[in-house]
């Protein structure tokens, strides 16, 4: 019995130590909770794309990629899917920088601030080229919070 004991406390300490430590090994994890939120719209009484303030309760998991070629992703909690892949891992000030084109996701490991931008809308409005118009187009925004490591 006392040797059971003795083994079910080792590996324990085992346990906590793989799952309490993931930074240690390689499992780097933050939380990113966003705080503020500003982009375009359109106004279809105006007819003209206004400043917006939207509301935010978005929160991020930033963690390790099993995907080929990236070496972090960004993932919306509550979703299976990254909504960004990150190529590099983080630089010598420790940022890290993911996505480009529609959108980006910058990371600062060394403050814990993050900026999440989506930039398509407004620019792809052609309708003798495609179906978007002002109308229909996307909202430009840009997103700030602060991560956490856990």
């Amino acid at each position: 019995m006392k040797s059971l004991l003795g083994n079910l406390g080792v590996i324990l300490i085992i346990g906590i130590t793989i799952f309490g430590y993931g930074e240690v090994l390689g499992q780097e994890k933050y939380l990113c909770v966003a705080e503020r939120a500003t982009g375009f719209a359109y106004n279809e009484i105006s007819k003209s794309w206004e400043n917006m303030n939207f509301k935010t309760d978005a929160k991020y998991i930033i963690s390790k990629s099993n995907a080929k070629g990236y070496s972090f992703k960004v993932t919306k909690v509550g979703e299976d899917n990254p909504e960004f892949e990150c190529e590099k891992g983080f630089n010598e000030y420790g940022y890290l920088l993911c996505g480009e084109g529609i959108g980006e996701f910058k990371f600062n490991k060394k403050n814990g601030r993050f900026i999440k931008v989506y930039l398509f809308g407004y620019f792809n409005v052609l309708p003798e080229v495609n179906k978007f118009t002002d109308k229909s187009s996307d909202t430009p925004f840009m997103e700030i919070g602060k991560c956490s490591p856990f």
